[in-house]
């Protein structure tokens, strides 16, 4: 039995799971600050050049939600869920972690987004082990604030290596799949790393280094 971990977006999903909840809210008419849509897209380019302020990043895209209750979040993740994201479903994807857990093998979601987003799709996908981002509570409402380590980069090797060392797993024979140069760190970790429908620099990479590529879409 294997450690498999999966990247979440654009890996599991058709897009960017942040980037299409950010889109939601404002066509659910939340209130957001001015050019939230422009200023989302700005921050995903610096995600994709890997050169991303991840506290600012979560901070301004967080803002809109922050008068919500964990009841009211909740609810409106979970229609988020039914209207968007099982339309971003892969069935590949689908098929790849039945394959996993047919083999027994522990099946876990660490993504570089929050956990309020990443917890709920992991579930709907039928992942019960999720890590996301961990942001900060007071009074039953976010702050926008991280808590922890982030799942980002480095961060997520950091974050997979306590997990397995919790749950009573060793990092010795680990699968790692995704899309980004900024999950190099975790791939380079895993024993068995594998590109998925990978951007240019972690293609190239893997090119490089012989890694497996895939293509979920």
């Amino acid at each position: 039995m294997a450690l498999a971990f999966f990247d979440l977006d654009n890996t599991l999903v058709a897009g960017d799971t942040a980037q299409a909840f950010s889109e939601y809210m404002v066509a659910s008419e939340l209130i957001t600050p001015d050019n939230f849509l422009e200023v989302n897209l700005a921050y995903m380019e610096d995600y994709d050049n890997g050169v991303l302020d991840l506290e600012k990043y979560m901070h301004y895209t967080l803002s809109p939600l922050c008068h919500l209750t964990a009841e009211d979040l909740n609810v409106f993740v979970q229609k988020f869920i039914r209207d968007i994201i099982v339309d971003m479903a892969l069935p590949k994807a689908n098929a790849l972690l039945k394959k996993h857990h047919d083999a027994g093998d522990e099946v876990v979601i660490i993504s570089a987004t929050g956990i309020h987003i990443v917890a709920p799709v992991a579930k709907y996908l039928g992942v019960k082990h999720a890590l996301g981002i961990d942001l900060e509570i007071k009074d039953g409402h976010l702050t926008g604030a991280l808590v922890g380590t982030p799942t980002f980069r480095e961060g997520k090797v950091v974050r997979a290596q306590q997990w397995a060392e919790q749950h009573g797993f060793s990092m010795d024979e680990t699968y790692f799949y995704s899309d980004s140069r900024n999950d190099l760190p975790l791939l380079e970790k895993a024993l068995y790393p594998v590109a998925v429908d990978p951007d240019p620099v972690l293609q190239q990479t893997a090119k490089d280094r012989e890694w497996p590529i895939i293509s979920l879409r």
